[in-house]
This record gives structure tokens, sequence and C-alpha cells, in this order.
């Protein structure tokens, strides 16, 4: 199941940039080109597409363990204090989803209210990359934090899988 989602994930991801990046070719050259229009929703359209680009940008790099992890000192942990650091930071990204995912729902229910002046469409589009990204977060941190759970305890606390990633983020 979180394969799929993580495909899912990075292909609405790889949308959004080609949407963004169409987005603001059509602005630049707006400004330069006089016979081409200059329409005021671009701008704030293509600020959207990149924040909702770094909400599902951060949970699919999570997912994959493509988040910088300094991982020298559970290397050298002994296997069960290794685990028990590893549940720590998987504990400290929950924490943190849960705040992104409780506060932006707060400011998504806020937007819901407002409407954008140049595009027309509700606020809570905008902000509902947060409480989105910080969802899609949690459900990846606890899938992580069940394989660290999962693991035997005399295993080594290797926090890179089989193709060189780290499973820590």
């Amino acid at each position: 199941m979180f394969d799929r989602l993580s495909r899912v994930l990075a292909g609405a991801v790889g949308a959004l940039l080609v949407t963004l990046t169409i987005l603001v070719t059509f602005q630049v050259l707006g400004r330069y080109v006089p016979f081409l229009p200059r329409p005021m929703w671009t701008e704030e359209v293509s600020r959207w597409l990149l924040a909702w680009m770094v909400f599902l940008g951060a949970a699919a790099a999570l997912r994959r363990s493509d988040h910088f992890v300094i991982d020298v000192i559970p290397r050298k942990l002994e296997a069960r204090i290794g685990r028990l650091l590893q549940m720590l930071v998987v504990v400290a990204v929950i924490a943190i989803s849960a705040f992104l995912l409780i506060g932006g729902a707060g400011m998504t229910y806020g937007g819901m209210t407002r409407i954008s002046t140049a595009s027309g469409l509700h606020l809570a589009w905008a902000f509902a990359a947060v409480p989105v990204g910080g969802l899609l977060m949690m459900l990846f941190s606890a899938e992580l934090g069940w394989k660290v759970l999962r693991r035997g305890a005399d295993e080594a606390p290797d926090s890179h899988s089989a193709d060189g990633r780290s499973e820590l983020s």
C-alpha cells in the first residue's frame, strides 16, 4: 500500500513541477513578449504549486529515505541502543508531522472563507498542502517505526538498506 502511495506521490510531484515550470515560463515571457497576455493569477498559483511540491516532496523523500542523515553515532552503538535512537528519531518526526497536520488543518479551515483576489480561488487550496504533507509524513514515519520495531534484537543497527540508502529520516 505504501509503495503504491509513494509512486502516486512521486508522479504528483513531477506533474506539479511540470505545471510550475509552464506557468513561470508563461509569466516571464508575458513580461517581455508584447503580444502575450499577462494574467495576474500565474504568480500566485505558482507559489501555491511550490508549496504543494515542498510538502509532498518532503513526504516522498521521507518514504524513500532521501533526507540528510548523520548516522555515525548509531553505527557505533550496540544494536539495542541504536534501535532506541532510531525510534526516538521516528517519534520526533511523527511529533513534528502531527504539528504540521494540526496547525495546517487550522490554517486550511480558516482559508475556506478567504478568497484570493488574483486567482479567485479559496486560500484553503493553498493551505491544504501543510496538513496533507504532515499526514503523509506521519504515515511514512509510522511505517519506518514499524520496520525498526520488527528487527531482531541481535540485528545490527545499520541504518542503511541494501541499496545504500538510509532508513532513518
